[in-house]
């Protein structure tokens, strides 16, 4: 399920994509992105989670089942999937504009006191994977490409 919905993220980030040669606002300039914690009470349900993401901006086409939300600078994006029994929050998607990895598994390894390890048969040229467990109660995979960071954060099947 957790790969399935990863797919389904990337295909939505790289289908909304238009030339290559697109400014993207914070790609690769130091200090523009940041780690962001997202909301991490599984089971809750839609409107607990708008009021932890009041001040972020809700995405047009989100629904009972996906709420997308974007930062104000537009390098960020948190997607929460309410999946499973009762509809509850059962996975959170954090994608960055960044081509700095590095900096996202260093604040997860220190925040949650994991460790993220690359995954070398699901990495391919340009794409890398790493994977890991989590304090906060579930699984966590980083996907990293040349320009994006994305975070899946999910509880157990």
């Amino acid at each position: 399920m957790m790969l399935a919905l990863m797919g389904c993220m990337c295909a939505t980030f790289t289908a909304c994509g238009g030339d290559d040669d697109d400014d993207i606002p914070g790609q690769d300039v130091p200090g523009t992105v940041t780690y962001y914690e997202p909301c991490f009470d599984w089971g809750s349900n839609t409107d607990h989670v708008k009021a932890y993401m009041s001040g972020w901006d809700l995405v047009e086409g989100s629904n009972d089942y996906a709420l997308m939300y974007s930062n104000g600078r537009n390098t960020t994006t948190v997607t929460y999937a309410f999946l499973g029994r009762n509809h509850g929050l059962s996975m959170v998607t954090v994608t960055y504009i960044t081509s700095n990895a590095n900096y996202i598994i260093s604040e997860i390894q220190k925040r949650y006191g994991i460790t993220l390890t690359k995954d070398d048969a699901s990495s391919q040229k340009g794409d890398t994977v790493y994977s890991g467990n989590g304090t906060i109660g579930g699984r966590m995979i980083l996907h990293s490409t040349g320009a994006t960071v994305t975070v899946i954060y999910g509880i157990p099947d």
